[in-house]
Order: structure tokens, then sequence, then C-alpha cells
């Protein structure tokens, strides 16, 4: 059986503390996991590829479990302790996270193409958020090799800021989606403003790019000339971890089941607003579809189309 739609990231045990002093400990997280929540919304078949310890708590396997994952991706690397992280809010949404596992560690035990089940091989579409981009260009090789027709959603890490353009040239022709935020595309090209950071970024080779902005809603460009402005969808925010993420995974269920950008673009507007409901996981006894359209209605009639 084909799992159509792959986080291919990490899984990170957060411990969170917010503002006012609340803390919320051992809640699975990572940018893989929260690509998940935004694939959920419009897939019930999706699966993680990512490295854990045998640390690993059972409850976060069954809540995975719970929640309509395929975990036969999860790699476990014998030695390692899964990967953990102090998440730190301020009171303007300003995350600080500090890392509590060594990055040699972290990046040495990462997950790879070759731990891919079979089931995970052919898959409709991928969320990346891996490695340097020299390592992700070979990545996406593979799995291009394993199915042309893949869609691969990549996004960038902040390590990715400081690499050679010629690393970009050569790996953003290969993917269907580039998904910086706002700051990273900044760092990445030396622009600031959104539409010239999805155009410097369409010269460079990306089909399409979206910027990030947040509460400011993002901005997708095609490079056939198409682009457009969409909004952030209301709702009650519990924690922005991860949004941005879900954002992409809701987005790659859009092209790999064959809808326009524009139709793609707002699922993915509609998958973060559902990640920033709850910590972690939502607990959803089945997808909430009729939710899930109401929203996509909304963020349709405030698109604004791109001159």
């Amino acid at each position: 059986m084909t799992i159509d739609y792959i986080a291919f990231s990490n899984l990170i045990i957060d411990d969170i503390v917010f503002p006012d002093g609340r803390s919320s400990m051992n809640v699975t997280g990572g940018s893989g996991l929260h690509a998940l929540v935004g694939m959920r919304v419009w897939s019930d078949s999706i699966g993680y590829a990512a490295s854990i310890g045998a640390d690993l708590d059972q409850p976060h396997l069954d809540g995975l479990t719970r929640f309509g994952v395929d975990v036969s991706g999860l790699v476990l690397r014998d030695g390692y302790a899964t990967a953990r992280a102090w998440q730190i809010f301020e009171e303007d949404d300003t995350r600080i996270e500090i890392f509590r596992t060594s990055p040699e560690d972290f990046d040495q035990q990462k997950v790879t193409a070759a731990d891919l089940p079979d089931s995970y091989r052919n898959a409709k579409g991928f969320h990346i958020q891996w490695g340097s981009m020299t390592e992700t260009e070979e990545l996406v090789r593979v799995l291009r090799a394993n199915n042309p027709q893949v869609k691969l959603v990549l996004e960038a890490t902040p390590d990715n800021s400081d690499e050679e353009k010629a690393t970009f040239l050569k790996l953003l022709p290969n993917v269907a989606l580039f998904a910086p935020d706002r700051e990273e595309a900044s760092e990445i090209t030396g622009k600031s403003e959104p539409e010239e950071l999805c155009d410097e970024l369409l010269d460079w080779g990306a089909p399409m790019v979206a910027i990030r902005m947040g509460a400011r809603g993002s901005m997708v460009k095609t490079a056939s000339g198409e682009g457009w402005i969409l909004p952030a969808v209301p709702t009650n925010i519990v924690d922005v971890t991860g949004a941005g993420n879900s954002y992409c995974g809701g987005f790659v269920t859009g092209l790999g089941d064959g809808l326009s950008p524009l139709d793609s673009a707002l699922r993915a507007v509609v998958s973060a607003s559902f990640a920033l409901e709850q910590l972690g996981l939502p607990d959803w006894a089945e997808r909430p579809a009729a939710e899930a359209e109401r929203r996509l209605n909304w963020a349709r009639e405030r698109v604004k189309p791109m001159a």
C-alpha cells in the first residue's frame, strides 16, 4: 500500500514555556509533525519519515497513530536520544528555540532516503525541511527517480541562509514549491519586499514560490506569471508553533491531488489555521471536513490576485 503524503523531516519533543509562565512539557513536535497536521486536514493517507531514539515515550507514538499517521517511516537510531528543545514564547509571539540535542548528533542521525519504507517511495507528495541544500538536492534527485510525478514542497531552515546561490539554482527547478517565510527568504536572497522575494526565487528556477508572512497571510507566485495574496484565516490561537509547516503540508496535498496553484494555496492557509488551535497534535476523531470547507470558502472570497 502506498502512503500518499509524507513529512520527511524531524521529530522533536518540545518543552514549551508561555509568556505568562505556564508551561507544557513533553509535547510531540518538530517541523515534520506540524506538516502532518496540515496534510491531515485533507488526506487520510499520511506518513512520517524521521529519526527517533529508544527513549521516545509510547504515548507519542500512540498519539500519532490515533491521529491517522503511518509511523513505519520512523527510524530507531541506536544510541540516539530523541531530539528535544525548549520553545520559549514572548508576548509578541516571538519564539526562542533552545535546542537540547547536539547539533552534530541531530545531523548525523537524521532520516535518509535509504530509510524510506517501500510504501513511501511512490507517494504523491513530500514535505521536506531537512538538511543543507546540497544534501537536499541529492534527496530530491532520489525521490524524483522513484516517482517523476511526485510533488515536492521545500521549506528553508535558518542554516540555509548562508548557502551559495549556485546550490539553490541547482535545486529549486526540481521542486514543485519553495515556501520560506519572509525572513528566511530575505536572508537567502538579500531582498526584502514579498513580491521581489518571489521574483528573485522564481528567477533562480523555482516553478512556484510562497512567501509566508504569519498573521499577514502569504504571497504565492508562479513561473507562468500568476500571483495571489492570501489572507490568514481567523482562528482561536493557542500556539503559533508550526503554522508555517502546516501551511506547507496543506499545500502539498493540493498539488498532489492535481489542484491548481491557487486551490492548493487555499488549502495551505486553511491548514495553517487548524495548526494554531492547539499544542501539538489535534484531538480529532475524524478529519474536520465541513469546517475545512467553510474556512476554504472564507479564504477564497478574500484572495487578491496580483496585477
